[in-house]
């Protein structure tokens, strides 16, 4: 299972109805935090998550109110005598944002990301697999794809063995990777597998970006796609002079990706919680299955 619980839904500045913007990622062992903005301890003790049960940290741009959280985030896993490493990933220039303290008892792994037109895997590790995609904003802005891999289907150990497919290859096949054997033979996993499928869950991350094709291409078939919403169509101008997206803008994204979930988020400070039901009928009308984010919110895929 992989639960979301979204801890900011606001935009640069905070309301008492909406924090600044962050979400929390829980998969199987891994905590993974994107967008540290100020606060950010707070939440998580609110949750009751330790710092110390973070294992990554990622950033999707470095405006204030998405990265001015992580300093004092490390200095409290400091302080928490964390000993375990924590991955920071982030656009070129988030290694300032994260100093390595003195003689500390844990090791910060920076990975810093260029831009890029491309989905890119940033890492891979047991089922898990992150990848993003620069979207266009003021600054650099990275767009996250979280991938839990599950089985594609049902595994037929006999057929692998009449087809002499070595074990060590039979987890790939069943995780729905398409392998090639020493001897050139290309294994698909129709091949050994009933009702197959893709059973991955997905969940995009989009952070402060406009509408275009780089969402929508990392987006697609996702199981949850968290998108950018900080103001109604009335305010279109303003949204695409500051590379945002409009509530209409979103639901068209999830639309053109088909997503299974929208989430309205990063609503600016002008909207409060009066403006609810303005942000759902919008997106809504265009994409039923939408959600608008409110703080501590939990979705679970």
């Amino acid at each position: 299972m992989l639960k979301i619980i979204l801890l900011g839904s606001g935009g640069a500045i905070p309301r008492p109805c909406r924090e600044l913007p962050g979400a929390l990622i829980e998969v199987d062992r891994y905590r993974i935090l994107i967008d540290p903005s100020e606060g950010t301890v707070k939440r998580l003790e609110g949750i009751g998550v330790s710092p110390l049960k973070l294992t990554h940290i990622m950033i999707t741009h470095l405006h204030a109110d998405h990265v001015n959280g992580l300093p004092g985030l490390l200095a409290t896993m400091l302080m928490l005598n964390r000993v375990t490493p924590v991955t920071v990933i982030g656009p070129v220039g988030i290694s300032e944002f994260a100093p390595i303290p003195v003689n500390s008892s844990f090791r910060i792994n920076i990975i810093e990301l260029k831009p890029t037109n491309d989905i890119t895997l940033i890492e891979s590790v047991d089922n898990l697999e992150l990848r993003y995609i620069t979207t266009y904003h003021t600054i650099q802005n990275n767009s996250y794809l979280v991938t839990l891999k599950r089985p594609a289907g049902r595994f037929n150990p006999s057929k692998a063995r009449e087809l002499g497919i070595p074990v060590t290859y039979w987890r790939r096949i069943q995780m729905g990777e398409v392998v090639t054997l020493p001897d050139g033979r290309v294994i698909e996993p129709s091949m050994v597998m009933s009702d197959v499928g893709d059973r991955s869950i997905k969940v995009a991350y989009t952070g402060d970006t406009a509408p275009g094709d780089g969402v929508v291409k990392l987006a697609k078939d996702s199981t949850v796609l968290i998108h950018d919403s900080t103001y109604l169509p009335n305010d279109a101008k303003e949204a695409e002079s500051r590379g945002h997206s409009t509530c209409l803008d979103a639901a068209l994204d999830a639309k053109e990706a088909n997503a299974k979930l929208l989430v309205l988020t990063h609503m600016s400070f002008r909207y409060g919680y009066e403006y609810y039901w303005d942000f759902l009928k919008c997106a809504s009308d265009v994409f039923p299955r939408t959600l608008v984010a409110r703080d501590g919110m939990i979705i679970e895929a």
